[in-house]
């Protein structure tokens, strides 16, 4: 567990409103906020709270994308999903906060400047972790709370750990997790799962 920095979802959270309030002490007041699906999803709502909470009211929308790197080749490539309608909604000259949980290679941050570039809206971004040393573009995170090249493991993460470092990291959402009947071997009632 050594190479891995297990965050605890209260350090989160607060490192979460650190951004937020970075981001009103800077003066550039957002009209939207854009939270990239999945780990910007948390952060942008304690931003969406936070400024909320400050008066401000800007629209608050998630851009689902996912990085991958093709097979037999280095070429590092962002897809986009139902992104239509969101950046259609922007109004040009409009102050745009993206928002993500880690930025390191900065491939999703220039694949996500460069669709919003057509819309003429002024973007920042804005991360809760940022690795320096991973970085691959010109691009910086114009507002950051925490300089790291180590691995995060965010609280609701699980996809990587073995059984071992999911107990070190939470032995309560260990025993959830211990095997049981599993939903799929259960009969099915309407064509679903029973849950019960």
């Amino acid at each position: 567990m050594s190479d891995k920095v297990y965050v605890s979802a209260n350090d989160y959270l607060r490192d979460s409103f650190r951004l937020a309030r970075m981001v009103l002490d800077s003066g550039w007041l957002p009209d939207d906020l854009i939270a990239l699906w999945r780990g910007g999803a948390p952060v942008g709502v304690s931003l969406h709270e936070f400024l909320y909470y400050h008066g401000l009211r800007p629209r608050h929308r998630v851009l689902k994308c996912q990085s991958y790197t093709g097979i037999q080749t280095r070429e590092h490539t962002v897809a986009f999903e139902d992104a239509d309608g969101l950046l259609r909604s922007l109004q040009a000259g409009s102050r745009v906060l993206v928002v993500d949980d880690v930025f390191d290679t900065g491939g999703t941050a220039r694949a996500v400047l460069e669709r919003l570039r057509p819309y003429g809206v002024e973007v920042r971004l804005a991360t809760v972790y940022w690795k320096p040393n991973a970085n691959q573009t010109e691009l910086k995170p114009d507002y950051y709370v925490r300089e790291t090249d180590q691995w995060i493991v965010f609280p609701h993460e699980l996809d990587g750990l073995t059984p071992e470092e999911v107990r070190q990291k939470d032995p309560v959402i260990f025993g959830l997790l211990s095997p049981r009947t599993s939903v799929a071997a259960r009969p099915a009632r309407n064509g679903l799962p029973d849950r019960s």
